[in-house]
């Protein structure tokens, strides 16, 4: 019995550095769905992938009887940042798309209906809605599937307690991504918001008697919800094209880094 508990204490000791950087991923990364009170349900989950990937990666486990004195607390905080910094490039791309319905909310007039999220905040809903598109995208393209192999190479490649100096200068490089990402999204519609309110105000001049801000608002809601179901497609793209970008980061990081 005193040898199966030795047994047990080893292997966990064993397990801490590559637990905390799935946690650290996972408690970063926006694969689950944004609700306030699942960081438990992120945590089982870690150990459950921790678990499963044990037989792909090398894992030394100390011999029975070791003090349990190791991982120190530098190697555990060097996985920590790890770990966060992989799930930090996948938030990028989901505040891009947030930024997005943003400014489409600001262009149509419905930013002052806004939503609460828990993890966003004050969002408009347009934003909320597409950030459900975002993550229907990310697991409908099999970005689930894609992170795991992701977390795994890095296991392989980058071992656990091994220190990795952060590449800080290309990761708030890709957080142009955030700009760049948003203002291809909201472009379109934009655009053609404005044209619209060019229209509505040489409508104004041309007859001050009408009441603009009563007509205005009307036609600018429906033609923004109208630009909005007619540019989905588009806006799809850019957004597959942005997780595209984050998972060849990741792997260009991760490689990199080797």
């Amino acid at each position: 019995m005193l040898d199966l508990g030795l047994w047990a204490l080893s292997w966990l000791e064993a397990l801490l550095l590559p637990m905390t950087r799935i946690s650290a991923f996972l408690l970063a990364a926006p694969i689950f769905p944004q609700i306030s009170n699942n960081v438990r349900i992120r945590i089982i989950f870690a150990l459950f992938l921790c678990f499963v990937m044990m037989p792909t990666v090398a894992i030394n486990a100390p011999p029975l009887g070791a003090d349990f004195n190791a991982p120190h607390l530098p190697e555990v905080m060097n996985e920590a940042v790890l770990g966060v910094s992989m799930g930090f490039v996948l938030t990028i791309v989901l505040n891009a798309v947030v930024y997005a319905g943003e400014e489409i909310a600001t262009a149509i007039g419905i930013n002052f209906a806004q939503a609460f999220d828990p993890t966003l905040g004050t969002t408009p809903v347009v934003s909320q809605f597409l950030n459900i598109m975002a993550l229907m995208i990310f697991l409908a393209g099999g970005g689930f599937s894609a992170v795991v192999v992701m977390i795994t190479d890095s296991l392989r490649v980058l071992p656990p307690g091994s220190f990795h100096l952060l590449d800080a200068d290309k990761l708030l490089q890709f957080a142009g991504v955030l700009f760049q990402g948003a203002a291809l999204i909201s472009a379109p519609l934009l655009l053609a918001m404005l044209a619209v309110n060019i229209g509505m105000g040489a409508l104004a001049r041309s007859v001050p008697s009408l009441n603009i801000f009563a007509v205005g608002f009307t036609v600018t809601l429906l033609l923004g919800f109208g630009l909005l179901m007619i540019l989905l497609p588009v806006i799809q793209d850019r957004i597959e094209n942005l997780w595209g970008l984050a998972d060849r980061f990741l792997r260009l990081m991760i490689y990199h880094k080797a």
